[in-house]
């Protein structure tokens, strides 16, 4: 990356991170310096800043966790307008525990729990849950596998859902910098996705909804794996493409 490429907005954001440093003008200089420097090196901004805002709260972020997107924001938005949970919610790959907060400051009365495969996205989850104050329980499990069930009347999953033969086309900043684990769906992208929906049924879980962030490319093979689901929605992102999918059984 050459430092034309990068906006005037980056460069002014940059430069505010390096006044945080207390020294000398030279000290701030050579902060600016490095911060510029794991810039053009195509580390995200959002990882040098270390704080990204997430719907009302804040969040830290680094290499632990995938960097929450907008299309993340607007699904709890969509959460908040067609689901009314009153048990338990799960947050099926938390991350950086984005949706499993903002679920607990919704519904404040809602037991929340979040689950990641990873020991390392779940010690930034739950130092996000100290930085904002919000009481959520995080759980290591690969999916449901180490996970309580009972109770629960809303399940949220945003999982890898990006095929493995398309992540050499990805971004350098997303490739080479966010977590593999958790941008890697497998051989069509819907592994992951239909693992989760395959504990859900062998377990017989019942009375609850589903809410799933999905490849816009593979809405109709995800409805097809809920086709024994009840009143199942296929919903648009603010691009207008097929990006959620709520079901209920």
């Amino acid at each position: 990356m050459n430092i034309r490429n990068i906006p005037e907005y980056e460069l002014a954001r940059l430069r505010e991170k390096a006044k945080e440093i207390n020294g000398s003008p030279t000290d701030y200089e050579n902060e600016y310096k490095t911060l510029l420097t794991r810039r053009l090196n195509h580390e995200p901004l959002q990882y040098i800043e270390e704080y990204v805002p997430f719907y009302t709260i804040q969040l830290k972020v680094d290499q632990r966790c995938l960097i929450p997107r907008p299309e993340t924001e607007y699904l709890i938005e969509l959460i908040k307008e067609n689901t009314e949970p009153s048990k338990g919610i799960l947050d099926i790959g938390t991350g950086s525990g984005c949706i499993a907060l903002m679920m607990k400051v919704l519904f404040p009365n809602v037991e929340v729990s979040g689950i990641d495969i990873s020991q390392e996205a779940l010690s930034i989850a739950i130092e996000n849950a100290q930085l904002n104050s919000v009481p959520v329980n995080f759980y290591q499990s690969d999916l449901l596998e180490n996970v309580k069930t009972k109770n629960v009347d809303l399940i949220i999953a945003n999982l890898p859902y990006i095929p493995h033969d398309n992540l050499d086309g990805l971004d350098k900043e997303v490739i080479d910098y966010e977590p593999l684990i958790a941008l890697n769906g497998g051989v069509d992208g819907l592994d992951i996705i239909s693992r989760l929906i395959q504990q859900i049924e062998s377990n017989d879980l019942t009375n609850l909804t589903l809410c799933l962030e999905i490849d816009s490319t593979k809405s109709e093979q995800t409805l097809d794996l809920l086709a024994d689901w009840k009143d199942v929605k296929l919903l648009k992102d603010l691009a207008e493409k097929d990006r959620y999918v709520f079901a209920t059984r």
